[in-house]
């Protein structure tokens, strides 16, 4: 009986740290690529009034002269 107590006592931890569960995290070798396509379009107005307008085209005909 002493010896079936010895053998179960030294066991013991061992049947323990055999069962635990091992996690293990592990990053990839090569970084993360992200490609992003993107098209970026503008369209810009321009609201003027008339008289901003007539300076503006005067200006413009005294330069193209």
């Amino acid at each position: 009986m002493r010896i079936f107590a010895l053998i179960a006592f030294t066991s013991i931890p061992l049947f323990l740290t055999a069962c635990t569960p091992k996690i293990q995290l592990e990053t990839p070798k090569e970084g993360i690529t992200i490609n992003m396509n993107v098209v970026v379009d503008h369209k810009i107005e321009v609201k003027m009034d008339e008289r901003s307008r007539a300076i503006i085209s005067s200006v413009e005909d005294k330069e193209s002269k």
